[in-house]
């Protein structure tokens, strides 16, 4: 059941707004060709022009999160923690840092390489890389490096000027906890997770991990104490949780999430911990954390005005088992990524998907998760808006967090893990009821800010999915519906150009396609020619699109308008050489 055990009618009126609005943009040209093909062909040339837009902003969002995922990777974010605990020190360090820099030259370089203030950034590194390229190529990157290293160090020293004088949060006042949702995920799966964790470059002894099983898993408990016992030496507390369905609650990660996260809360009020110094993080069985991530979500959590009022997120990335999936399969879930990362810059309207942090105050202050929702993540983050208002946001972490995208036995099966995958997360439109009534509930009172956000994860919800049937059939409807636009040179003219309109996103997928070589991992043993073979596999992204992502979509939103809900759908892992698991 989707909505609370109280499910109102105007409950059940609110949550049909947005598919039935998705319904009336596809459907709204189908009838306004039999009666005015003019508004037609102006509508379907807005989507069109909308098209190319978003599929342009895509490719130039994606190419500037690259960027600064690479950035941030050669920032030693353990190192600049060290600063904070002593910033009248540390600006010193870094003024003298800044002179030393710019006084460098090219000259300087060729005579000593690795000597380039390696301890802000492993520049050594980036240089020893280029030691064999033209001298005019190095050159370039030097100076391209050098400027950057500039940057980096201006704004550092900005930082810690806003941050002097006031009293911050010290690093090592933190805690972090680590909630896991498992049931019956191979026990590889969970060791890798969890090595991720113990690999981190941050203090492991201020990282608490939950190992959150399901009862309905007759073996969760018992791996997870396993678990425990290998573990118990690395982390600061391992806790073991074991989650019974109850009668308000549907299956799935929030009901999970939301008991364990009850349980620890009483063990940390036990022990006396500040709640605004304890971020919980919800990292799902399969989420290998980047070595930096908690590193780089201290510094920020520290640095960030308001800190324990934000949501912090990463790139989700599925491409843990990217190699052993079919062609289609790995075009559908590339999409996926190139989508979420690109989403990162927008930071204005980013929401937290799948694995994000907290901190505990706030997640205490509204109430945990709720039981009954299937999209947990942008509810949970939603409740916090309609609380706290524009103090609320998304910061992003620009770091890839690597997960297994859906796969099965066979070609079937991936297919229709990857069906079921997709409707689920097309399922999340099934909380836009909750999110309108409380948009108008707290109207008066919200931000410009909070207001837009809001808005635009609307907007997304029901343009989304209409956009893909648009875009596929817009092009030859009027003319197909109403033979007599085809005797005008209007009629005969507009699939030209609404092809054209699509040609111009072929070339923003091939940038992102091209990009996308540095995102995805490439195994050591892999033949030249199949880096052909990975950009003329994309020719089927239309096809893989619409049957892995817009039927499944479309079903999900039908589903909704006719009160036949969906539980959640655990997307179906396998760890190596283990049978299939769920997450």
């Amino acid at each position: 059941m989707e909505g609370g055990p109280n499910k109102s009618n105007l409950d059940i009126f609110l949550e049909k707004i947005s598919p039935l609005l998705g319904y009336f943009l596809i459907f709204f040209p189908f009838v306004m060709s039999f009666i005015n093909v003019k508004v037609t062909v102006i509508y379907l040339a807005a989507i069109y022009v909308y098209f190319v837009y978003k599929s342009a902003a895509t490719a130039i969002q994606f190419m500037i999160a690259l960027n600064r995922i690479r950035t941030a990777n050669q920032i030693n974010w353990a190192k600049l923690l060290k600063g904070l605990g002593n910033i009248d020190e540390e600006l010193q360090v870094l003024e003298q840092d800044l002179k030393e820099v710019k006084s460098f030259r090219w000259e300087d370089y060729r005579q000593q390489t690795k000597q380039m203030y390696s301890n802000l950034r492993r520049a050594d590194e980036i240089m020893a890389e280029n030691a064999y390229l033209p001298n005019l190529l190095q050159q370039f990157l030097f100076n391209r490096l050098k400027r950057k290293t500039l940057n980096f160090l201006h704004q550092e020293i900005s930082v810690l000027k806003e941050l002097q004088g006031k009293d911050i949060i010290k690093p090592s006042e933190l805690q972090h906890i680590v909630i896991v949702p498992h049931v019956k995920e191979p026990e590889s799966i969970l060791r890798d997770t969890i090595d991720h964790l113990k690999d981190q470059t941050f203090n492991t002894k201020q990282i608490n991990i939950v190992l959150a099983a399901e009862a309905a898993d007759p073996n969760g408990v018992s791996v997870s104490e396993k678990l425990k016992e290998e573990y118990k030496d690395v982390f600061n507390n391992i806790w073991i949780t074991n989650h019974v369905l109850q009668a308000d609650e549907i299956v799935g990660k929030s009901a999970n999430m939301n008991w364990a996260g009850r349980e620890v809360y009483q063990k940390v009020k036990d022990m006396g911990w500040d709640l605004k110094k304890t971020t919980v993080t919800s990292c799902d069985a399969d989420s290998k954390l980047d070595p930096q991530y908690f590193a780089y979500l201290t510094y920020k959590y520290i640095t960030t005005e308001f800190g324990e009022y934000k949501y912090y997120t990463s790139a989700l990335i599925f491409y843990n088992n990217i190699w052993r999936l079919p062609f289609y399969a790995r075009v559908k879930n590339s999409s996926h990524t190139i989508f979420n990362t690109a989403n990162l810059v927008r930071s204005d309207k980013l929401v937290p998907f799948s694995t994000y942090t907290t901190s505990f105050w706030v997640l205490e202050q509204i109430g945990f998760w709720d039981p009954w929702v299937t999209p947990e993540d942008y509810h949970l983050f939603f409740k916090a808006i309609f609380k706290f208002n524009d103090k609320v946001s998304a910061v992003p972490l620009f770091l890839k967090t690597l997960s297994d995208a859906a796969e099965g036995e066979g070609h079937w099966a991936t297919i229709k893990n990857n069906y079921l995958q997709s409707r689920r997360w097309a399922w999340g439109i099934s909380d836009d009821g909750w999110v309108i009534k409380n948009f108008l509930k707290n109207f008066s009172r919200s931000s410009i800010r909070s207001k837009y956000i809001t808005l635009h994860m609307l907007f997304d919800h029901i343009m989304g999915l209409s956009i893909a049937f648009l875009v596929l059939l817009g092009g030859v409807l009027p003319g197909f519906l109403n033979p007599d636009f085809n005797k005008d040179t209007a009629g005969a003219l507009f699939p030209i150009v609404t092809g054209q309109f699509v040609q111009i996103t072929i070339f923003f997928l091939i940038v992102t396609i091209i990009f996308d070589f540095y995102l995805r991992p490439t195994p050591k043993d892999m033949p030249w020619w199949k880096n052909i073979t990975r950009v003329l596999e994309w020719v089927v992204q239309p096809i893989a699109g619409f049957i892995l992502t817009a039927i499944p979509g479309l079903e999900a939103q039908t589903r909704l308008v006719f009160g036949r809900y969906l539980e959640y759908y655990v997307t179906k892992k396998k760890g190596d050489g283990e049978e299939e698991g769920k997450s």
